[in-house]
Order: C-alpha cells, then structure tokens, then sequence
C-alpha cells in the first residue's frame, strides 16, 4: 500500500527566504544557485513524504537539515498540509523564525 504524500505549502515568508537566498548564490554563481534550488526540492520532496521523521525545533514546528547547504527548514503539520515556515540559514537569529510561529 502506498503511503499518501502531504501537500507542501510555503509562507511568504518562507518564499522570500528562498528568493533571496537563491539570489545570493546566483550572484556568486549560476551552478551553485541551481544546486541550492534542486536541495530545497529534495529536501521538501522528503519532508512531504514523511514529516513526523524530522526532529522537533520548537513547539509544534519540526526541521529539516539540509545536507550540502548550511541551512534549515522550518515547518509544522496540520492535517495533510506540511506549513513551511522558514527556509533559513543557520548563521541567522533563531528569534526570527521563531517569531514565525506566532501566527
């Protein structure tokens, strides 16, 4: 039997994350920026088929840590729907992402 993925759902906050990290690296280089993009793919891709596997950050929100970039996502679950927080670098101020869940 085949499990059902979850449906990933991005704040907008969590997309300016992403913009604006995604620019950063293509600033520097067009190749990194697109391994960045694929890494957050994967990266969401495995979250939405298994959410619950992912240690809990804070409260009711969970991380995943990904592998090539220093960065991490942020997300929680409510029914199917994986609600992504943050995608955020982890030189960054936890406090912001924090602030997140507030809402």
């Amino acid at each position: 039997m085949k499990k059902k993925k979850y449906k990933i759902e991005l704040s907008d906050e969590a997309e300016n994350d992403f913009d604006n990290s995604y620019e950063y690296y293509a600033d520097e280089s067009e190749k990194v920026a697109d391994n960045f993009y694929k890494q957050v793919n994967s990266g969401l891709e495995t979250i939405a088929k298994n959410p619950q596997g992912f240690q809990r950050a804070f409260k009711n929100v969970r991380r995943y840590v990904m592998k090539k970039f220093p960065f991490v996502i942020y997300y929680r679950i409510e029914n199917m729907i994986v609600q992504v927080i943050a995608i955020f670098h982890t030189s960054r101020n936890p406090k912001i992402w924090k602030e997140r869940t507030k809402k």
